[in-house]
């Protein structure tokens, strides 16, 4: 075998590989952001590595338990979402958005998600999440075929009808009172 060939040999799996991780980066930076509150932070797990792992606190949207909605309907004006809805098979939906069996989570994918951080800002994120006055906000890039991906996480302060929320009583649990009957 010449020299020639034997070049040609070793640089094409490379050349190949080179083409595979541009698509990828191609399908990754293409779809609508969206910015979703988070609640329930974890900043990180030093036996599995640095992320934040938390749970969506999807606008307008019941808490449904676990696994949550197989698939949501994404309603604003990107990245602001105003609010979302179930998304039940056959609907019309401008931004659809599905939770992956495939995915770390499943089909609970749309209920949890997770973002692996550096070391340094792991650390930081740490310390932001644990401060009662800041709201976790994770952008998620939503695709035209339902996929996502989360690709950044931010806190911002509270606003004061999530303040008031947080600070109210908790509601009684305890029965109401039976009326009384006059005889």
């Amino acid at each position: 075998m010449n020299r020639a060939a034997r070049l040609a040999a070793a640089l094409l799996p490379l050349g190949g590989l080179a083409v595979l991780w541009g698509m990828s980066a191609a399908t990754f930076a293409r779809g609508t952001e969206w910015e979703v509150p988070i609640a329930g932070y974890d900043p990180r797990d030093f036996l599995r590595g640095h992320y934040v792992e938390f749970t969506y606190d999807w606008p307008g949207l019941a808490s449904e338990g676990f696994p949550g909605p197989q698939a949501l309907c994404l309603e604003g004006a990107a990245p602001r979402l105003d609010r979302v809805r179930t998304l039940v098979e056959g609907a019309r939906c401008a931004h659809p958005l599905r939770a992956d069996p495939n995915g770390i989570y499943g089909i609970s994918g749309l209920a949890q998600g997770r973002l692996y951080v550096g070391q340094a800002r792991a650390g930081q994120l740490d310390a932001e999440l644990r401060d009662r006055d800041r709201r976790g906000v994770v952008t998620i890039r939503q695709r035209e075929d339902g996929s996502f991906a989360v690709v950044d996480i931010r806190l911002r302060p509270l606003t004061p009808a999530e303040r008031a929320a947080r600070d109210a009583p908790p509601p009684s649990l305890e029965p109401a009172a039976p009326p009384i009957m006059e005889q």
